[in-house]
């Protein structure tokens, strides 16, 4: 019985160390994606897809949002703005 809960436990263990990993390294992947550039770089690669999905309103936010901006209304459309 013991024996059967050191080796759960020693699982449990490692699969969270696993996700400690995958938290650093996703972190200092958004770390990179700050400012303006990162913003840009999302509004790009969302363009891939199609125009008109890049300029949806929830994608700009998503983009804006993530790069550490605030989205603000500019002409007939949207933009992020950086304090």
């Amino acid at each position: 019985m013991t024996e059967s809960i050191k080796k759960l436990q020693r699982i449990v263990y490692y699969v969270l160390i696993a996700l400690l990993i995958l938290m650093v390294f996703f972190s200092f992947q958004a770390i990179q994606n700050k400012g303006q550039d990162g913003f840009d770089k999302c509004i790009a690669w969302k363009c891939e897809k199609s125009q008109e999905f890049c300029q949806k309103f929830r994608e700009i936010n998503n983009c804006c949002l993530g790069a550490g901006g605030v989205v603000a209304q500019q002409g007939n459309g949207v933009t992020c703005v950086f304090k």
